[in-house]
């Protein structure tokens, strides 16, 4: 049975049905209204009661109990008129609110059969003691029709009488939904721990990768990216553990549902976000310490005051960490508000009636294609970082050919030019991953649309495999999208530091062959700290609101034809996506930066045209050098010098 609010949209479906104006029904001349007309924008409930009829002269009767109902406070309040003015005294004792309730009909046509129920708890006696006048007849036609067929509308089987039912509820008592809010705070706190270990370089994982400098900054890679998947496990263990609790707080078998269960989950998210003001603290003491660091080392103070410029790295490392946590934080916000949304989408994609087993192809090969989705957006995020950064090299080695004041120090670079390069790249690479976060879904949705049956859901069709597919898929990017996420941030945060290690005296400092392999392990940890890993968390987000508002679209049958083309229109935006990441991949860039009259870049030719100078001119030298140490003799065999 569904629950149908007199005022929700769900009412417009039964407010055109016939029914009889209480205040007729025990009259010879029944007045039709419609449901909406009775009973519409008005709280339903029954009355309970005890009527005295009062006779002059006559000691009182025993008083006489009765149900009045379903009435509103308008139709309750002229019934009770009406029996004063018979001489019926009338006392209220009880209210037991009611709802309608609707149960579909067999069939794409058949009518809803409608339900009154009301809460067993208040009613307290099974039976109803109902009045004569509280009877729900409603006949499934349009007032019209009805009064048209005169008294055919009373024959057996024209219309139809509401049964009462009763309805059982169990209170949620407010200590249970606190505990799913402090549950989230406890999971900001995990999170705080668990990145402060791993990303600290006051701990051990980054004091073990700088151990291996010595090494190379292959074993630093290797070192930092296992340390990163291990973080990723435990952040999802934290997420698992915390989102249990709403679980064991709600259970299914006292509420009758997981809906105060995924309610209790975005209780946590909400505990998880008392916290914003504390992480946007954080987030914001990152930069402000690593461009203090820069602004220092610029002054070229760090020259003269060595323990200065240890303090300002000290200072840069500690913002490293804690930039590494508000991105933890932000991941696991998303993964929990995620999680919330998809309760939302099943519910919308009608897929609670029949649900979600694995054992559907369609729903694991949805997954499958959800699981590689966040691989595929960092990738292009990536390959963007690697191409910007190439265009960036190319104009400062343009403007130190132009300008020889630049390296002289006579005459200044020229900022704007390479702000500008950085800001058009910024905006022209959001393309393709913003492509991505939108045709993956549409393309599976509708892609495992075609060709399937429908499935009856309330005596309605609907296209159902299409969105059980997209139910996979958001669950394989909910979770390939955490562990990618927290493992690129924190591994990119963790070479971070282990660089400053080094910098801090560590196996010899700057300037060292350690310098240079943390430096190498540093800038590549600069796009996955900085650009792939934080931009999970928009995707995994954006995903499931695309799919939550596809949802109304994909369930609904549509021809063969128009899911062919809406699944080809994805694939060709997917292609473009793609051929947009491969066009100026690291290798092309390289190409075309290093490609100028002759093939060979003006800068690079121009090193090899100094290189061969000198060359020529160290041979002279040495000529030189020989005739004095072995001269050659004139005809007077005297030396020649």
């Amino acid at each position: 049975l569904q629950t149908i609010d007199i005022n929700s949209d769900e009412f417009a479906k039964i407010a055109n049905f016939a029914t009889l104006d209480p205040s007729s029904m025990t009259s010879t001349e029944p007045v039709f209204k419609s449901l909406k007309e009775v009973y519409g924008g008005n709280d339903l409930f029954f009355k309970k009661v005890e009527s005295t009829q009062v006779v002059e002269g006559q000691a009182s009767p025993t008083p006489t109990t009765t149900i009045y109902g379903p009435t509103t406070e308008a139709l309750f309040a002229k019934r009770v008129e009406d029996l004063k003015a018979a001489g019926t005294q009338v006392k209220e004792v009880a209210t037991y609110p009611a709802k309608i309730l609707s149960k579909p009909g067999e069939g794409e046509d058949a009518e809803p059969t409608l339900y009154l129920g009301v809460d067993a708890s208040a009613m307290e006696a099974s039976p109803f003691e109902l009045d004569p006048s509280s009877q729900f007849l409603y006949w499934p036609k349009p007032v019209e029709e009805v009064k048209a067929a005169g008294n055919d509308a009373f024959t057996p089987g024209a219309y139809k009488t509401a049964s009462t039912v009763n309805l059982e509820h169990t209170d949620a008592e407010w200590w249970r939904f606190f505990i799913c809010i402090f549950f989230g705070i406890v999971m900001a706190f995990a999170f705080e721990a668990m990145t402060d270990y791993y990303v600290s370089f006051k701990k051990a994982p980054v004091k073990e990768i700088g151990g291996v400098a010595t090494t190379g900054p292959a074993p630093m890679i290797i070192q930092g990216f296992a340390y990163g998947m291990e973080s990723s496990v435990f952040s999802v263990f934290a997420i698992v553990i915390c989102l249990i609790v709403p679980l064991l707080l709600f259970p299914v078998a006292v509420f009758g549902g997981y809906l105060l269960s995924f309610y209790g989950i975005a209780l946590v998210g909400l505990g998880l976000l008392t916290t914003t003001g504390f992480i946007l603290a954080m987030d914001t003491f990152g930069p402000i310490s690593d461009n203090s660091q820069g602004v220092f080392e610029m002054s070229g103070a760090g020259h003269t005051n060595a323990e200065g410029a240890r303090r300002v790295q000290l200072l840069d490392a500690a913002g490293n960490t804690t930039k590494a946590l508000t991105k933890g934080f932000a991941i696991a916000t998303a993964v929990v508000a995620a999680v919330a949304l998809f309760h939302a989408y099943v519910d919308e994609a009608k897929l609670a009636e029949i649900g979600m087993r694995l054992e559907i192809p369609q729903i694991f090969l949805g997954m499958l294609v959800g699981g590689a989705t966040p691989f595929l957006f960092a990738a292009f995020s990536i390959n963007a970082v690697g191409r910007a950064a190439f265009q960036l090299i190319y104009e400062v080695r343009r403007q130190f050919r132009a300008d020889a004041g630049i390296m002289a120090g006579t005459s200044k670079p020229d900022y704007g030019r390479c702000v500008a390069i950085v800001t058009a790249a910024a905006q022209k690479e959001l393309l393709g991953p913003g492509i991505i976060a939108i045709a993956m879904p549409v393309l599976v949705a509708f892609g495992f649309s075609i060709g399937q049956p429908t499935t009856m859901v309330n005596g309605l069709p609907f296209n159902l495999v299409g969105a059980q597919a997209l139910g996979g898929f958001l669950a394989g990017t909910i979770l390939s999208g955490q562990l990618l996420a927290v493992t690129l941030a924190n591994s990119g945060g963790m070479w971070d530091n282990a660089k400053k290690l080094v910098e801090d005296g560590l196996h010899g400092g700057k300037g060292t062959e350690e310098h240079k392999a943390a430096v190498v392990c540093d800038t590549v940890g600069d796009p996955f700290k900085d650009t792939a890993g934080p931009a999970l968390n928009p995707l995994i987000k954006v995903m499931n609101l695309i799919a939550l508002l596809l949802a109304p679209v994909v369930i609904q049958p549509r021809s063969e034809n128009q899911m062919a083309m809406i699944t080809v229109a994805a694939a060709a935006a997917l292609g473009v996506a793609i051929y947009m990441s491969k066009k100026g991949s690291l290798g092309s860039q390289l190409s075309a930066l290093t490609a100028g009259e002759g093939g060979v870049d003006p800068a690079v030719q121009a090193m090899a045209d100094t290189t061969e100078k000198i060359e020529h001119m160290a041979e002279e030298v040495v000529e030189k050098v020989e005739d004095v140490v072995h001269p050659d003799h004139d005809e007077d065999n005297k030396p020649q010098v």
